[in-house]
């Protein structure tokens, strides 16, 4: 296998590289796949290209679309038009075409007939796609593509926009060229060998976000406010002709399907609802994601080592434009060059990168994915080092870098200072348990959600605790107390593990139990009490306690079971201490 790649400068340039093809390919019967990628707004050159190259080789492939750049020999080309021509030598590899109108309706039924084709082609062990979105969700496309057989790789880009007034386009030379389009080719053969690779770099920032509204692919509400208020409030982007560039580089990273996904907005609606290119599910955790040039290269560094074995002939990259714009046309080659020392690297920056992981196929933004081709068995004494510069870690990137790593460490440090505070605003400090005015609030609150359901309370006095203290001190009294909390949180874990409990006052403690009747509340109450008795207190000895225990009725409120638990506690006390009495 080989590849040959240019930048198009005229028809004269590309006669002349055709003919030099045609010279090569002579007789044999090789197979010639053109891809054409094209920042151009019309038709009319990318016409003369096809054209031209199917009046040389009328039974070569021809597929391209509209893109935010495109790479030659692993470099940035800043050519309008691309050209990477890939011959296929082995008379056991095949190319396939297959070119569908894609729309919202159309999506699933396209990926359906699209595993219809596969199975009917036994051979075809890769699939590539090009497509064009028009803010239409993936998700189905995704989840049907998912069913093809195990083991087909599935790869392959969105277009970019090449203009504002401009839509994208894919095409190919048995459909034309459509802005509606999906392009599917086929790729197989016992010596076609292809590997993928997929190259993120981009972190989490900043607090976590939960999807309160979202409908499909739109993204109305997080933590219950506009989406969009998350760019404005945390990165002062504004919604205006900007905000698609400006939201670039900061996609949405979450979690699914065992995957780190980005996802970029595509727009933003006049009530701030995000549109992005596939669905997120309500109750998702989403946070702004940003690019950290180290990790990007550390991930350049490990994707292309394990490539080298693959010992490619060819690579082909769909990146997102975000990472074009993360790093500037200056510095972009940072980190595609090193799949050039491979071999011969060519691609286009999109809107959205395809790649298949599990046998599940995501739609990925601001991903780097590699394909790499090769035809016949490695040749593992010929397997090539990438030369990855290091250099990034230099720079305004650098500043990015640290200014996030400052920002996550500040966030995590008011998170956990937030956490004591409420932690200490609820609990009581001695014990570890809810204070009163906590406990007194989850009775509240299980009244009012759970009207009418079975409920249960003990409450809990240390018998004649203030001889402990007169005799050995408040220090020898907390001792026994804490030796009491323990005992209640023991009892809790082993016998109710759905209790609350909490310290009342001085030496009294509640346990609301739910869904317990008065018999499960009297055995939890008696495990207590015969517990806490076991226990000896270095300097105190063994101590006891009363208890009340009551359940709920009918015409309970919260104050009144708390008042009858009391009562039953009062009774246990004056009747001879060291009991449970049931009210």
């Amino acid at each position: 296998m080989k590849q040959i790649q240019f930048t198009y400068e005229s028809p004269r340039q590309l006669e002349d590289i055709l003919l030099r093809i045609g010279k090569f390919r002579g007789n044999k019967p090789v197979k010639l796949l053109f891809h054409i990628y094209s920042e151009q707004t019309d038709f009319e050159q990318l016409n003369v290209v096809c054209n031209t190259i199917v009046e040389h080789f009328p039974d070569a492939f021809c597929v391209g679309g509209s893109c935010n750049g495109s790479i030659v020999s692993g470099a940035f080309s800043g050519g309008s038009v691309t050209i990477a021509c890939s011959v296929f030598e082995s008379e056991s590899t095949r190319i396939g075409i297959l070119q569908y109108v894609l729309n919202e309706e159309s999506a699933g039924p396209v990926a359906e007939d699209l595993i219809r084709e596969v199975e009917k082609r036994p051979w075809v062990s890769a699939v590539g796609i090009l497509l064009v979105s028009k803010g239409i969700s993936l998700t189905h496309f995704c989840n049907g593509l998912s069913k093809l057989r195990r083991g087909v790789q599935v790869f392959g880009g969105v277009a970019g926009q090449v203009g504002e007034e401009s839509p994208a386009y894919v095409f190919s030379n048995m459909c034309g060229f459509s802005d509606e389009s999906v392009v599917f080719i086929l790729y197989g053969g016992e010596d076609l060998h292809i590997e993928t690779a997929k190259v993120s770099g981009w972190k989490p920032l900043g607090k976590p976000f939960t999807v309160t509204k979202a409908d499909g692919n739109v993204l109305h509400e997080l933590d219950g406010k506009p989406a969009f208020e998350a760019y404005s409030k945390y990165l002062n982007i504004q919604n205006d002709y900007y905000f698609f560039s400006n939201t670039l580089e900061f996609p949405l990273f979450y979690y699914d399907n065992g995957e780190n996904l980005l996802r970029s907005p595509m727009a933003c609606s006049e009530n701030g609802a995000l549109l992005l290119a596939s669905d997120m599910e309500n109750g998702s955790i989403t946070r702004i994601a940003y690019g950290d040039p180290q990790s990007i290269m550390e991930s350049v560094t490990v994707e292309t080592s394990k490539l080298a074995k693959f010992c490619p002939e060819a690579i082909h990259l769909y990146s997102g434009v975000g990472r074009r714009t993360f790093w500037g046309d200056a510095d972009i080659n940072k980190e595609n060059a090193p799949f050039n020392s491979l071999a011969r690297t060519c691609g286009f920056f999109g809107s959205g990168e395809f790649v298949r992981a599990r046998n599940v196929v995501h739609l990925h933004n601001v991903a780097l994915v590699a394909v790499a081709m090769r035809e016949g068995e490695a040749d593992l004494s010929r397997v090539r080092t990438a030369t990855v510069n290091d250099g990034t870690r230099a720079g305004k990137v650098s500043v990015i870098s640290r200014l996030a790593h400052f920002t996550n460490v500040s966030s995590a440090e008011l998170v956990e200072m937030y956490n004591k505070m409420t932690k200490n605003s609820i609990t009581d400090a001695l014990t570890g348990l809810y204070n009163r005015g906590e406990i007194q609030k989850r009775i509240s609150d299980r009244f009012a959600e759970y009207p009418g359901e079975q409920m249960s309370l003990v409450m809990i006095d240390i018998d004649n605790f203030k001889s402990v203290n007169d005799t050995f001190g408040h220090a020898e009294g907390d001792n026994v107390i804490v030796g009491l909390s323990k005992r209640i949180q023991m009892a809790s874990f082993e016998n109710a593990p759905d209790a609350d409990a909490g310290r009342w006052g001085g030496e009294e403690f509640m346990i609301m139990l739910p869904d317990m009747g008065i018999k499960e509340a009297v055995e939890f109450a008696e495990a207590v009490r015969t517990s806490f008795a076991e226990v000896e207190f270095p300097a105190v000895g063994r101590k006891t306690i009363s208890l009340g225990a009551t359940e709920l009725r009918k015409d309970d409120t919260s104050d009144s079971i708390c008042v009858r638990v009391d009562d039953a506690l009062y009774q246990a006390k004056k009747t001879g201490k060291n009991k449970v009495v049931v009210l």
